[in-house]
């Protein structure tokens, strides 16, 4: 059978504007490490498609994740109401609206916003005919409006801010019931953000029952997808443009949404863009800043270097040999039978990685350290290795993105 057919032909990758700073680094060395196995597996590497609705730069962070050259599609639109996904319309989906409190803190002005805007769904709930009748809505659309504006989403920065929009929760905002809310951060555990999300999802059939306020941290800005959630207070601007844009994308994805923004007016970036807020929004995207990120980074190499190594082991050297190569023995007499080189090792991990120019000598130099190491281990006759990876000089493969850094062991002792 040909070998070629059975290489992917397409790799997706979606919001790629996350793959910066270490998190691109680190990934730009798999990346490399995949298409290195699929040509010399296959002969041929797949192409990739990827996808980000903020992204500028990306000529740069596609050569630097992918070793590709870019095309973009669709292309930014001759003007910032005409593009490839909109066009002048009547038809309004989010509208923002700038806040610069004066003379009261930002706390207060959020929980009198928190507390009108539950106030007034209440009514909604209490007296729908009532309150129908004086917007000029078909009171058939209550339970509607009820559903899709009855849950405000709170955004902060920072985790402080959203402990104090928790605390003014408790204790300020009144609103006659009781008032539900949860929290939406990289603090909580799993099963509570896949359960809040089941709840915004999937609502109870009572109001009362209901999330009424959702406070979330950056964590919600992805992959969150609730049309449900229309109604957003942004607890100060976020440190970037495309936080803000895929931020307030949360909200408005189907019915009609209001973001209000909060700006902390004593900074000096929430005052400029809050004297020039209807012209930030309109021309959002071009605002996008470019995405930093750099494959040329030993700290980097340290940490991946040993999943790259182990990798080929397990699919280029393993499949040669017909046996597993799963403990230090095998491996021992695989590289005695074959004269496995390190230093062919590692110029193929330095071929993967492209370090070819002046500036990768630094790289190209703790590859051949690292490999010299690590023969050196599977050699000692007296070592204590059992298995591959415990060869490494650096540690074992990463198994999770919180690798980067060094651990601390935690003990436990059951108290008597």
């Amino acid at each position: 059978m040909d070998s070629a057919r059975f290489g992917p032909s397409f790799r997706l990758q979606d919001e790629l504007h996350l793959l910066k700073d270490s998190l691109g680094a680190v990934d730009a060395h798999y990346e490399a490490l995949y298409d290195a196995l699929q040509i010399e597996l296959c002969g041929r590497r797949p192409k990739i498609l990827a996808s980000s609705a903020t992204l500028t730069g990306y000529e740069k962070q596609v050569d630097v994740l992918y070793r590709r050259a870019a095309r973009v599609f669709p292309v930014q639109g001759p003007t910032a109401a005409r593009g490839f996904w909109t066009s002048d319309s009547d038809r309004l989906m989010r509208r923002f609206v700038a806040i610069a409190p004066r003379g009261v803190t930002i706390e207060y002005t959020v929980d009198r916003i928190l507390t009108e805007l539950q106030s007034s769904i209440r009514r909604l709930v209490e007296a729908p005919e009532e309150v129908c009748r004086s917007a000029g809505i078909d009171p058939r659309f209550a339970s509607g409006l009820v559903s899709l504006y009855g849950t405000n989403v709170v955004y902060g920065n920072t985790i402080r801010d959203i402990d104090a929009v928790m605390r003014s929760l408790e204790t300020q905002v009144r609103v006659g019931t009781a008032l539900n809310t949860t929290t939406l951060t990289g603090c909580d555990p799993f099963e509570h953000v896949r359960g809040a999300l089941e709840r915004l999802e999937r609502p109870e059939d009572a109001f009362e029952e209901r999330l009424h306020v959702v406070a979330a941290s950056s964590m919600m800005s992805h992959g969150v997808d609730i049309d449900r959630l229309n109604l957003m207070v942004m607890w100060g601007l976020p440190l970037t443009t495309a936080e803000f844009i895929q931020t307030t994308a949360r909200v408005g994805r189907r019915w009609p949404g209001l973001v209000l923004v909060m700006h902390k007016i004593g900074r000096e970036r929430d005052a400029s863009i809050y004297r020039s807020f209807g012209k930030y929004v309109e021309h959002g995207d071009r605002f996008v800043e470019p995405i930093p990120v750099t494959r040329r980074s030993r700290r980097v190499l340290e940490r991946t270097i040993a999943g790259l190594a182990l990798a080929r082991i397990l699919a280029i050297h393993e499949p040669a040999n017909g046996t597993p190569l799963t403990t230090v023995t095998r491996l021992r007499a695989f590289v005695q039978a074959t004269g496995l080189d390190p230093a062919a090792e590692a110029e193929a991990i330095a071929e993967a990685l492209h370090l070819a120019g002046p500036m990768d000598e630094p790289l190209r130099r703790d590859l051949d350290d690292w490999y010299e190491r690590f023969f050196r281990n599977l050699r000692d006759p007296g070592g204590i290795y059992r298995f591959p990876s415990d060869l490494s000089p650096t540690g074992g493969p990463m198994l999770s993105l919180r690798d980067v850094e060094e651990q601390a062991p935690v003990y436990g002792d059951r108290l008597r």
